[in-house]
């Protein structure tokens, strides 16, 4: 075996060695335990946190895809409306409104830090329409770059009378 090194592998070597069998794993264990399991993949048990999976038959596809992005689903009452204003734009005694920063109280938190108290913004560029103090919402509460909890446009915000149906199906989506 003329050519071929006898010295033993660097800590530098077992170190690559461990994060490609670490990678390896986090990669094929999925595919290995549906294998093991003697069911199809699309069978496994689908988990509301996991974006990779399709919605199950009591969720419509669009609403399943806003679970997924969202970082808050409730039901939250508004408490108090408050306006979101641009100093850059406004001039005394006009203030140019961006839009709203909604507080209220959450009732049922489906997806999200559980808490009395929620505030979220809605801009004007993503939704015209202004919700209303003391009605009830359900809501899809997605991150800004700051951390800030805000809508991405109308469609994520459901007066409670229209969203009935909706409720029923995150609670048996979320109960199993």
């Amino acid at each position: 075996m003329a050519g071929m090194s006898t010295q033993a592998p660097t800590a530098r070597d077992t170190g690559f060695v461990r994060r490609v069998l670490v990678l390896f794993t986090l990669l094929c264990l999925p595919a290995l335990a549906a294998a093991a399991a003697e069911e199809p993949v699309a069978a496994a048990a689908i988990s509301p946190l996991s974006p990779v999976h399709s919605p199950p038959h009591s969720l419509d596809k669009a609403i399943y895809q806003r679970i997924q992005r969202a970082e808050l689903v409730a039901r939250v009452k508004i408490s108090s409306v408050h306006r979101l204003i641009d100093s850059a734009l406004s001039e005394p005694g006009m203030s140019a409104i961006l839009g709203y920063v909604y507080t209220g109280v959450a009732e049922n938190v489906w997806k999200g830090k559980p808490g009395d108290l929620v505030a979220f913004r809605l801009t004007l560029k993503d939704c015209e329409r202004k919700l209303k103090r003391g009605a009830q919402y359900l809501i899809f509460a997605e991150s800004d770059t700051l951390g800030r909890l805000q809508l991405a446009d109308c469609d994520a915000a459901i007066e409670e009378a229209d969203a009935a149906t909706l409720l029923a199906q995150l609670n048996q989506f979320y109960q199993g």
